[in-house]
């Protein structure tokens, strides 16, 4: 045989020896850095701005950067191990191979079979230490996986072991496959998007004829709220001018479903699909309308706005979609937070980091947390002025969990208590405030302070009814006087007749004046933000607070 030949003969033994530990590590990459972030996005599609288009390319180089990887380190100790042994089977580097498939195998089982108890990441604080039952099944599971291995290698020899595990691997990327291509055509996840994306553009400019802001603090709850100004009387002095209506029914318990109420004025009852029901919510908005005719510029400061299609009216602050693009390292070092979660075991969770799913701040795009809004208020003290009309609503995170600031907004060790996320929220909006007062356009703003919904346990059915009663007020232009408390029971579905008296320079009770004394209102409730697609209706006659008087009507509302 001539050296070509020989040496091709031990390219081809090599790669056959190889091929193993390739195809291990490729269904391993796989299922990390292709198949999960593609079922996080899938299952979760309306909590992220941007659409498979964008992600794909840094999930793609994601999973080839550890593929390649893996693959030259394995093709390394092959190389070493054949060196030192010479002629001998490479044993040590198939062990090592194994021992690699058992880690995959492991972990298949933690992020797939063992994930059910996994907590939700809405911000709040993950308690790891109550997971002992957890951390047990864990130790039970690796223990039995070690034992199999061991069982493995004795029955079959190390050779034939390997080549076991790269055929349980094959069947494990096909079934991963199968499951993910269901799971997306399921979710409809191949859809494309080309929702508002919107910007910090005009957060500093103001108009010197009218101005109409709405502040939207999330999670701040009207009982609440009302406990911090008794508690401390110099926080009326900040809302003075303002009418705080403590009996306000917010309509709905979480963010997704109020805004396009809030905006729109629309209320979803799960007849379609909630992307089309939003877009054409915001599309077909009488006080957007209103707006645009009167000759309002429109700035809509929210970091997760789902409005797709055709927008028919203008919003200044809005960036084209199709230029945006998701930058690789950032985006990598979100998805493996979420990885470390989802895929190690309970008692390594907690070093993943993780809080949220947030991949907002990947790119230049307004972001909520009380501590950017406050700086960019507070940086930029001389707001610049033009000419016509200015309409703002700005969403900012308020009291939603975590509670992670001293009433500074300073951000503290541990965590603090939802007071004080209160009290801290009120810091940023007197910011607002007394920089509308220094640059002369206070008297000229119409200003709605509001939120959401308010904050309680996300996991307790009767919690989503006492998130029913929000924080509202509201100050007319050029009104004055002090802190006002008005009793009138006002509702979400309120707001789009509110919002035209006082763009037609009424003041807030004159804007509320037609509501009666005793009325019916309406909430929709589901289990939490997560189940939103089975809705059930509550009639209100008593307060908004006196959540256990709610009834329900009887209607409920499933999506199909």
């Amino acid at each position: 045989m001539d050296a070509s030949k020989q040496h091709s003969s031990k390219f081809k033994t090599a790669m056959k020896q190889l091929l193993p530990s390739y195809i291990i590590t490729f269904v391993f990459c796989f299922m990390l850095f292709v198949y999960e972030p593609l079922l996080m996005y899938s299952t979760n599609k309306l909590d992220f701005w941007f659409d498979l288009r964008l992600m794909t390319p840094p999930m793609l180089a994601a999973f080839a950067a550890f593929f390649f990887g893996g693959a030259i380190i394995l093709t390394a100790a092959f190389l070493i191990n054949k060196a030192i042994v010479k002629e001998k089977e490479p044993t040590a580097y198939r062990l090592i191979s194994i021992a690699l498939f058992f880690v995959f195998f492991a972990a298949y089982l933690q992020g797939n079979l063992l994930a059910g108890s996994l907590p939700a990441l809405d911000g709040s604080v993950i308690e790891w230490n109550s997971f002992g039952k957890n951390d047990i099944i864990t130790f039970i599971v690796w223990l039995a996986l070690g034992g199999a291995a061991v069982f493995m290698l004795v029955k079959l020899g190390v050779q034939s072991a390997l080549k076991y595990v790269a055929g349980v691997s094959v069947v494990l990327f096909i079934m991963l496959t199968v499951s993910l291509v269901t799971e997306m055509i399921s979710w409809d996840a191949f859809k494309r998007k080309d929702s508002v994306i919107t910007t910090n553009v005009g957060f500093n400019t103001i108009s010197e004829d009218k101005n109409f802001v709405i502040f939207l603090a999330d999670a701040v709850g009207s009982t609440e709220f009302g406990n911090v100004l008794n508690d401390n009387p110099e926080y009326k002095e900040v809302f003075e001018d303002f009418t705080y209506f403590p009996d306000t029914l917010g309509c709905y318990p979480c963010t997704r479903d109020t805004i396009p109420l809030v905006l729109g004025g629309a209320l979803n009852k799960n007849e379609k699909a909630f992307e089309q029901f939003s877009s054409e919510a915001y599309s077909n908005s009488p006080f957007f309308k209103e707006l645009d005719e009167r000759g309002y510029d429109i700035s809509l400061y929210d970091a997760e706005l789902i409005w797709y299609g055709d927008k028919n009216v203008n919003i200044s602050n809005s960036a084209d979609y199709k230029n945006y693009r998701l930058p690789i390292k950032t985006f990598f070092r979100e998805e493996m937070k979420y990885v470390k979660f989802k895929y190690l075991p309970y008692a390594w969770k907690r070093y993943s980091k993780i809080e949220t799913m947030d991949f907002n701040g990947l790119v230049d795009k307004y972001i909520w947390d009380n501590r950017t809004v406050y700086k960019m208020t507070t940086n930029v003290p001389n707001l610049k002025k033009q000419s016509g009309k200015t309409f703002k609503f700005v969403h900012t995170e308020g009291a939603h969990i975590p509670f992670q600031y001293d009433k500074n907004l300073n951000i503290v060790d541990g965590y603090t208590d939802y007071e004080t996320k209160i009290e801290a929220t009120i810091t940023m909006i007197n910011a607002y405030i007394e920089r509308l007062k220094a640059n002369g356009t206070y008297d000229n703003t119409v200003i709605i302070i509001m939120a959401d919904h308010g904050n309680t346990n996300l996991n307790e059915a009767n919690d989503m009814l006492v998130r029913g009663n929000p924080m509202f007020l509201v100050k007319g232009a050029d009104e004055h006087h002090e802190f006002a408390v008005s009793e009138k029971p006002l509702s979400y579905l309120d707001l789009m007749d509110i919002y035209t008296k006082l763009l037609d320079d009424n003041s807030a009770e004159e804007a509320v004046a037609d509501i009666p004394d005793k009325r019916e209102r309406y909430f929709m409730w589901y289990r939490n933000f997560r189940l939103e697609n089975h809705i059930e209706e509550y009639v209100v006659t008593d307060k908004a607070w006196e959540w256990q008087k709610f009834k329900k009507t009887g209607n409920e509302y499933d999506l199909k």
